[in-house]
């Protein structure tokens, strides 16, 4: 059986690689990043922005939906097709085009990412890897004491100027060189003025009972970049200077930017991540197809995609009303129907972890979290195709 399905695969996976256009398309696929990038980009910076969001739109926005529409038209159930008309061998002819459907997407997904990372190393795009502090606190001086209180790593921890407070992150031990990274952080006007037109936090370096300004540059409203000197040892001060604006800041916000390394290893696990991500949407519309038609199994797989695309992106907003609704209803009343689907839905898992693709984005290295993704997407895939398989031998097939 196992050579059987072999020998289908292997039909199919030849049947598409010896098609006219197959050369072209795989040209095509390899140059499309930095011919898009080349042909848009104004400049080295807008060019190497560009390089990097091609790469992560087409893993993780057009591979997935070429396999639900290519998944829904791969199974061709028919007279002409021996081996879908022996109720027996069903299974077989199912696997067999499964995978080579497979194959063909993943050969696809990596000439693109090859194209990614060809293209990043001709614009000299090496990503940073960074690290956040493993601990936060607050101090104020009061009456001539020094006071403190530690922080949750998980929530944020608030500054009110008012009081004089401050943030205050413990740097790791590193070698002596150049402090550089980036810190990002929450505002609430206390509205008691209107704020002021510059950065609302100065940033500084305590080391060794001297504390010294480090260069920062406003990136955002809500970001800065800082700079300087590092003898290797201290803590990164966070103060904020508008006396109307309360800041607010998490260990996870602060970034510090360690060494540079290749993207071979970052769009590597983005494209393994894509990978198993459209697999499983190309073996959801196959099964779907199985019993159905080939656009009832399309419908099926843009569902699937949009659903755990959109819905875990309202989490957040969702997450506040819920909070705000809570506030203002009476105590102890239990939730609705509507309101409990409403708490599953958003608390789906994202089919691509936004925060993996927003690291790349931000010409960061992918962390190791994109491995343990990709292993559960692709496990939860393969569960699908002996199921695939088993109801495709229940179809009823015109002669």
């Amino acid at each position: 059986m196992t050579l059987r399905v072999l020998a289908i695969a292997r039909a199919a996976l030849l049947e598409a690689l010896r098609a006219r256009l197959a050369p072209l398309l795989a040209l095509a696929l390899l140059l499309a990043v930095p011919a898009l990038a080349l042909l848009f980009g104004e400049s080295a910076d807008t060019r190497a922005w560009l390089t990097r969001s091609i790469t992560s739109e087409g893993l993780c926005v057009v591979f997935p939906l070429a396999a639900i529409l290519g998944g829904g038209f791969l199974l061709k159930p028919a007279l002409k097709r021996g081996w879908s008309v022996l109720p027996a061998r069903r299974g077989e002819y199912f696997t067999g085009a499964a995978l080579a459907g497979a194959a063909v997407l993943v050969l696809a997904a990596g000439l693109f990412a090859l194209g990614g990372v060809l293209a990043n190393q001709w614009l000299d795009g090496d990503l940073t890897v960074t690290r956040s502090p493993d601990s936060i606190s607050k101090q104020r001086l009061k009456d001539g004491t020094l006071q403190t209180a530690e922080g949750s790593a998980d929530i944020t921890t608030w500054a009110n100027p008012a009081y004089g407070e401050e943030l205050v992150l413990p740097l790791p031990e590193t070698s002596v060189g150049t402090l550089s990274g980036t810190v990002e952080f929450q505002l609430v006007w206390t509205a008691e003025a209107p704020p002021r037109d510059r950065a609302p936090v100065a940033v500084w370096l305590q080391a060794g009972g001297e504390r010294r300004p480090l260069k920062t540059l406003v990136q955002s409203r809500y970001r800065v970049q800082f700079e300087g000197a590092w003898p290797g040892e201290g803590s990164l001060i966070v103060q904020p200077t508008d006396p109307v604006l309360i800041v607010g800041t998490s260990p996870d916000r602060v970034r510090l930017e360690l060494e540079r390394a290749s993207p071979w290893g970052s769009v590597t696990r983005l494209f393994v991540l894509s990978s198993c991500a459209a697999l499983l949407c190309l073996l959801l519309v196959m099964l779907v197809r199985s019993l159905a038609t080939a656009p009832t199994a399309v419908l099926a797989g843009l569902l699937l995609f949009s659903t755990l695309t959109l819905l875990p992106s309202l989490a957040p907003t969702t997450q506040m009303a819920r909070d705000r609704r809570a506030a203002l209803e009476r105590a102890g009343e239990k939730s609705t129907l509507v309101e409990q689907l409403e708490a599953k839905a958003t608390s789906l898992p994202e089919l691509f972890p936004s925060g993996l693709f927003d690291e790349f984005l931000a010409a960061r290295v992918v962390p190791g979290d994109a491995w343990a993704a990709a292993a559960w997407r692709l496990l939860a895939g393969l569960a699908l195709l002996p199921a695939g398989a088993a109801l495709f031998r229940l179809r009823q097939i015109a002669k």
